[in-house]
């Protein structure tokens, strides 16, 4: 008993080793983990990649990414500027950074071409001849500027042309006094048209951002847009958040304290086990002792029931012989039940028989049906096959024909043949019947017996028609010329719109695909050219299901409920695009269930609560319970009916909140 206790006890304390030592290894990977991020922290690189997460998780992990797989490309793949540059001389820092949209700051810079279904911000341009600065050094320093914006950023050399490409940095002109500067010379000469085009230039007065352009009609005069400098937020270099230091070296501190006290049990754990261990020694030679008297006793006792044994085998042989003739009558009796089985077999047997003979009798009718059957189907075969040789015939025939009258038809002038094709284009010429185009043809017999007829007046006739056709002639060409050159000039004048209006799409195409990517859909759009430009089209396809392909949104295809979901998630990606004070939206989540509901409502606020979007308006009957809401946001609800109480205290909307929340918060503590 005492050594099993032992045992129990052994076992016990080597699941509490084990536990020790899962809980030594837990606290020192809490240390490692947190002493990694403490080194983290201190990496600018990477509290700049932390600060972009914050903003933008999926350009984020693409960044991530990136430095991972950067061999994989030919070329390098440089990161988002807001991590790989830097503007050393911070007074200007805040007139750099308001060069860039947000896009701009979290695109990823190719030196080869990429794919084109990367679900983030990439650019890659063929290096082309660039306008230079609109001034020179001392025209720059003579109107006021201190310098260009590209003079005071550092960045990797092959980002340069991305920075001149697609901002504008080496033409945008920064002066940190503004008085300085005098705004109308200043548009003068940024908005000057260059050897490339151009007359758009961007340049900075203090805490005013002007962009001059110049129009693209007339006198092509130049217009300037200003819009005040922000503070910076992503070129400014980040700092250590002191609350995560702190949180950080106090999970180190826990972890190590808890560390000597789990080596403080080890060793407790460790006298244990020899105490224990010393005991089960003096069991174990108890115990052999034990075992040595045990296996005598066990051999006389087998050699005790070796005896006892015989002599049970000698009464029972005399047993055996006593009990011959009760055995005799047993057998007797079991040979009877046999006999009596075999002949109930017999009678089944039997049975089975007669069953077999009806079985093959049923058989026999059931094939001669079938032979009736098969009779009849070759009779519906031989039928079927005539018919079919008959056809084949026919349609032989009819192709001799058809042939014989499209010969017929070749074979005349050029004006029965156009409207031979003109019949067969709007398909009259199937709905005449034989007896309609005899009559034609009679009355075309008779037509010609006139015209066969001498007419004195035809050879007049003949020359004016022939004149007139002459001058026709001339005036066609004329017009074909004019139409060249309409041709030409439509041409021109698309050339300067269309990349424009693409390039429009495509970014409203790249928000509305990552809207639909953070719901679990697809979705895409795209320009739908025409010839007709009142048929120019904007084409949405969108994906609600795994096995399904995009398809082109129309009424009959979709569901209510994912067309107003496509409506609001397009609105929402030509928000940031808009130009407008406010938008304004109605019942859009009408018809949607409640995770498409809950997935454009979270998109709306992210969309609509940022500091630079216009204002907006959501009108809805009824909304979900536990939304997301912003500080920013402004909820109103509106009472109105046939009927409205004239009692003050009745219909107070706070007074019902209030009411709500007590209640939850009673309910909570009563579930505590």
């Amino acid at each position: 008993m005492d050594h099993n206790h032992t045992k129990i006890r052994m076992e016990e304390l080597q699941d509490r080793q084990k536990t020790n030592i899962d809980a030594s290894a837990a606290q020192k990977a809490k240390i490692d983990e947190a002493m990694g991020q403490l080194q983290k922290l201190e990496d600018e690189r990477h509290r700049k990649l932390e600060s972009l997460r914050k903003w933008d998780r999926d350009h984020a992990d693409a960044v991530a990414w990136l430095r991972n797989n950067q061999s994989r490309f030919k070329m390098e793949v440089f990161e988002p500027p807001m991590i790989c540059c830097n503007v050393p001389d911070k007074r200007f820092t805040n007139a750099v950074e308001a060069c860039f949209n947000v896009n701009q700051l979290k695109t990823l810079v190719a030196q080869s071409g990429l794919r084109k279904d990367a679900r983030i911000n990439t650019w890659f341009r063929p290096k082309v001849e660039l306008n230079g600065p609109p001034m020179d050094e001392e025209e720059l320093k003579s109107l006021g500027f201190d310098t260009y914006a590209i003079d005071k950023i550092t960045c990797p050399d092959g980002l340069l042309w991305y920075l001149s490409r697609e901002i504008n940095l080496h033409r945008t002109a920064i002066a940190l006094d503004g008085s300085k500067v005098d705004v109308a010379k200043a548009m003068d000469a940024v908005s000057r048209i260059g050897p490339h085009g151009g007359g758009s230039a961007t340049f900075i007065a203090g805490n005013v951002i002007n962009i001059v352009q110049r129009s693209r009609y007339g006198k092509r005069a130049a217009q300037n847009t200003t819009r005040e400098v922000r503070p910076a937020r992503n070129l400014v270099n980040s700092v250590v958040d002191p609350e995560i230091k702190k949180q950080l070296d106090r999970t180190i501190h826990d972890a190590r304290q808890a560390l000597e006290g789990i080596n403080d049990g080890a060793n407790n754990l460790a006298a244990e086990e020899q105490t224990i261990r010393a005991k089960e020694t003096a069991y174990k030679k108890k115990f052999k002792a034990l075992e040595d008297r045990k296996k005598t006793v066990v051999d006389t006792q087998k050699h005790v029931a070796t005896l006892k044994a015989k002599i049970v085998t000698s009464k029972n042989k005399f047993k055996e012989l006593e009990g011959l003739s009760r055995k005799r009558v047993k057998i007797s009796l079991e040979y009877t039940q046999l006999i009596n089985a075999a002949v109930a077999d017999q009678v089944a047997a039997t049975r089975s028989g007669l069953e077999f003979l009806q079985v093959g009798a049923n058989k026999n009718a059931l094939d001669t049906l079938c032979q009736q059957k098969d009779a009849g189907y070759q009779r519906a075969l031989a039928e079927f096959e005539e018919a079919n040789r008959i056809y084949v015939e026919l349609k032989a025939e009819a192709k001799e024909k058809r042939d014989l009258s499209v010969a017929l038809v070749q074979g005349m002038d050029q004006e029965f043949q156009a409207q031979f094709t003109e019949m067969e284009t709007d398909g009259s010429i199937h709905d005449r019947t034989v007896e309609a185009l005899r009559a034609d043809l009679e009355t075309q017999q008779a037509n010609l017996e006139m015209i066969m007829q001498a007419n004195p007046g035809v050879i007049k006739q003949y020359e004016k028609r022939q004149a007139e056709i002459g001058k026709l002639t001339k005036t066609l060409n004329e017009r074909e010329k004019a139409s060249q050159r309409l041709e030409r000039e439509i041409k021109s004048a698309r050339e300067n719109w269309q990349p424009a209006l693409e390039r429009l799409v495509e970014s409203i195409g790249k928000k509305f695909s990552s809207a639909f990517d953070r719901i679990g859909c697809a979705g895409e759009i795209r320009v739908s050219p025409h010839e007709d430009y009142d048929k120019w089209a904007i084409d949405i396809l969108v994906k609600f299901r795994d096995k399904e392909k995009l398809q082109l949104l129309t009424g009959q295809r979709q569901s209510g409920g994912e067309r107003s979901l496509t409506t609001i998630l397009y609105l929402m990606s030509l928000t940031e695009e808009a130009r407008t004070p406010f938008s304004l939206v109605d019942e859009i989540n009408q018809g949607m269930d409640q995770r498409a509901e809950r997935a454009v409502h979270n998109s709306m606020v992210d969309v609509a609560c940022k500091p630079d979007s216009c204002q907006y308006f959501l009108i809805t009957p009824k909304l979900l319970p536990d939304l997301l809401y912003h500080e920013r946001m402004k909820v109103l609800c509106v009472n109105n009916g046939d009927w409205l109480p004239e009692e003050k205290g009745i219909g107070n909307m706070m007074r019902l909140i209030d009411t709500f929340v007590g209640m939850r918060e009673r309910t909570s503590r009563a579930a505590q």
